[in-house]
């Protein structure tokens, strides 16, 4: 750019401001009348000298409400406003900048610069995020939906073996660590075989679906006799199991009594009703294992219900049986 100091070649102040694609217009702020026009501003608006800013640019009777000129004024400071213009089409970003004369008058120039094109892909590009942040939504919650099915059985909507093998192992090692007991029931629905064998499969199906909303806690309240912090689980055919969180040997005794008895009143739900005719009895047998009274292991607990099962139906089926302990040793923190 050429030297502007005296005694050297200068640029016309008007020809570099004619020279500009912006609009550019200088304001009087007491009149609102245009003291200069570039030749965009001329293009654009033709000579609004005789006129006001207002009523010419926007056509309004009064200073329009985005105008910060006085504040540009008052401030002596460069405002801002973004414009939609009523077309609802054209974005305009109208800046106002305070400038004193050499008599020393405040004038304002001020500037039009058309951000349409910029205000356009600014739209796209949130409609974009918005898009790609709904998409990555969904996927997470397709995600889960996939985790989740894979972690239940198909049919009772309880967890699956694989998943109850985990948790157990998980449960048994923070017993260790929160010198808590751990408790777990293993529930096997006696005589399930004739239940199948008279009234048919769909029958049988729909009785494990029924033991599902007996022993899932995220079922409706009061259909389900599980607490939310307890893990219900299929653990194979006709057999389930309920792990106990934080739950000594008396209280799963008594976690088991209420199952044993809900599970013999289940032929009373309407969706049990074909067991009527011929009427056949539901019934469970269950073994109540607690950790580490019984077992010192994931494992070893549940071997230690699994043979509770065996001696609740040798006992004649439809009761209870604990575990045989295996060693006095307490909770000892890892």
């Amino acid at each position: 750019m050429a030297d502007s100091r005296p005694g050297s070649d200068a640029y016309d102040p008007q020809a570099l401001l004619n020279s500009q694609l912006v609009i550019i217009t200088i304001i009087d702020p007491l009149t609102h009348k245009a003291v200069f026009q570039n030749n965009s501003s001329l293009t654009k608006f033709g000579d609004i000298s005789s006129q006001s800013c207002h009523e010419k640019i926007a056509g309004c009777p009064a200073p329009c409400e985005f105008c910060k000129m006085p504040e540009a004024v008052t401030h002596n400071k460069l405002t801002a406003s973004e414009v939609l213009l009523p077309n609802n089409e054209e974005f305009l970003l109208v800046q106002w900048a305070p400038i004193t004369t050499r008599s020393g008058a405040v004038h304002v120039v001020e500037t039009i610069t058309d951000i349409t094109v910029l205000k356009q892909q600014q739209v796209r590009s949130e409609h974009l995020v918005k898009k790609l942040s709904d998409a990555n939504r969904e996927l997470l919650h397709t995600n889960e939906k996939l985790r989740d099915q894979s972690s239940r059985d198909g049919l009772t909507k309880l967890f699956n073996h694989s998943y109850f093998q985990d948790t157990l192992v998980q449960l048994c090692a923070q017993s260790i660590r929160s010198l808590k007991p751990l408790s777990l029931l293993f529930i096997d629905l006696d005589n399930f075989k004739s239940i199948n064998d008279t009234h048919g499969h769909s029958a049988g199906d729909q009785v494990l679906k029924e033991m599902g909303w007996l022993l899932d806690s995220q079922q409706l309240p009061g259909r389900s006799l599980a607490r939310a912090s307890d893990v219900a689980a299929r653990y194979g055919g006709e057999e389930f199991a309920l792990i106990l969180p934080e739950t000594s040997m008396e209280g799963a005794l008594s976690a088991a009594e209420r199952v044993r008895h809900r599970v013999t009143t289940l032929p009373l739900l309407p969706e049990l009703a074909i067991l009527a005719n011929p009427p056949l009895s539901l019934t469970c047998s269950i073994g109540v294992a607690s950790f580490p009274i019984h077992a010192s292991s994931a494992s070893g607990l549940v071997s230690a219900a699994d043979a509770a099962v065996y001696a609740a139906k040798r006992a004649g089926k439809n009761c209870v049986r604990m575990a045989t302990p295996v060693s006095p040793t307490p909770l000892v923190r890892s």
